[in-house]
C-alpha cells in the first residue's frame, strides 16, 4: 500500500503571496521553494483512493491519471477540504461515475451544488440544467467499510467543535484507517487531542504509518478555540498512541495541515523533528508501507 501527499498545508496556504506577514516566515518561504511551498492538505491512497479535493492542480502536478480515481473520501466540511463544484468539475470529466465518501453534511453539501445553482441577477437559486452522474456514500464513525480493495475505518477527529458553554458540533470530521494487504495507514486530518471513544476504537490498530495533524508548530494555541495540534500537542498525542499500542517501535509519524505563517519553513524545522523521530510532510512525498 502507498500513500502521496499531494498537499501538506494548512487553511492559510494563499497567504504564501501576501507582503505582509507579521511572523516572518513567509518571505523565507518565497526565498527556499521547493518543499517549503504548501498546497491544501489532500492524500493519494493507491490505487484509486482520494482524500479531499480543494482543486486538481496537484493531481496534474504529480502526474496522477484522473481515471484512476474512483474513491473520494472528503474529511469534512472546511473550505480548503471540500469544494463541491470543483468537485462535479472533476467528475464531469472522468470515464466513470466518481463515489463520493463523507459526513452527513458533506454528502449532503455536494448533492446541494449538484442541484442548484445560483442566480445573481435574481438573488434566487435555479435548477441546474444537468446533473454530474456522481454516487454518494455516509460514513458513520467507528464502522468499517470495504472501498474499493481497502478496508476503510472513519474514526470522529476533534474538529468542527464549538467548545462553548454551547456545545455546538458543527460538522463531524473524519480522520481515516486503511488496511490492506496487513498494512496499516492513519490519515489524521484536521484533529486536537483524539477523542476518548475515538482513542478506544483506535486501540485494535498497529498503525504503521501515520499523517498527524500538526497547524500550528511551536506556536501556542487556545485548545478551547481550535481544532488542531501544535507541537507539544503532537507529542503528547503520539506518546498516548505508544503506550497504548496503537503506534510501534517501527511505525513511521509523519506530520501535515502545516500553516505557512505560523510554522517555519520546511528547510527550516525537518531536521529538528527528525531527531524527535517525526518526519515534516511536504508535498508530493510518498511513503510504501
Amino acid at each position: 500500500m502507498k500513500i502521496q501527499l499531494l498537499g501538506t498545508a494548512g487553511g492559510d496556504f494563499r497567504r504564501v503571496d501576501d507582503p505582509e506577514d507579521k511572523f516572518g516566515y513567509l518571505p523565507r518561504v518565497r526565498e527556499l521553494g521547493g518543499k517549503n511551498l504548501r498546497c491544501p492538505a489532500q492524500a493519494m491512497i493507491f490505487p484509486d483512493i482520494l482524500i479531499d479535493f480543494y482543486n486538481g492542480d496537484q493531481i496534474d502536478k504529480f502526474d496522477i491519471a484522473p481515471e484512476s480515481i474512483k474513491h473520494l473520501l472528503i474529511t469534512h466540511n472546511h473550505w480548503d477540504h471540500l469544494q463541491p463544484l470543483r468537485i462535479l468539475e472533476f467528475a464531469a470529466a472522468l470515464p466513470h461515475p466518481l463515489q463520493i465518501y463523507g459526513s452527513h453534511n458533506v454528502i449532503e453539501a455536494i448533492k446541494f451544488a449538484n442541484t442548484y445553482d445560483f442566480d445573481r441577477s435574481s438573488g434566487r437559486f435555479i435548477i441546474r440544467k444537468k446533473q454530474t452522474d456522481v454516487e454518494y456514500y455516509k460514513l458513520e464513525p467507528a464502522q468499517s467499510y470495504e472501498i474499493g480493495g481497502t478496508t476503510v475505518d472513519p474514526v470522529h477527529g476533534n474538529h468542527c467543535m464549538d467548545k462553548s458553554d454551547n456545545m455546538i458540533m458543527q460538522d463531524v470530521c473524519l480522520n481515516y484507517v486503511f488496511e490492506r494487504d496487513g498494512k496499516t495507514i492513519f490519515y489524521g486530518m484536521d484533529s486536537s487531542y483524539t477523542l476518548p471513544l475515538t482513542f478506544e476504537y483506535l486501540r485494535k490498530f498497529r498503525i504503521d504509518v501515520a499523517v498527524m495533524d500538526m497547524t500550528f508548530g511551536r506556536w501556542p494555541i487556545d485548545v478551547d478555540k481550535s481544532g488542531h495540534h501544535n507541537l507539544d500537542m503532537l507529542i503528547e498525542t503520539i506518546e498516548e498512541f505508544r503506550e497504548a499500542g496503537i503506534f510501534h517501535e517501527e511505525t513511521t509519524i509523519l506530520v501535515s495541515h502545516i500553516s505557512l505563517a505560523f510554522v517555519e519553513p520546511h528547510d527550516d524545522l525537518k531536521d529538528e523533528l527528525s531527531k524527535m523521530g517525526i518526519i515534516l510532510a511536504y508535498d508530493g512525498q510518498e511513503i510504501e508501507v
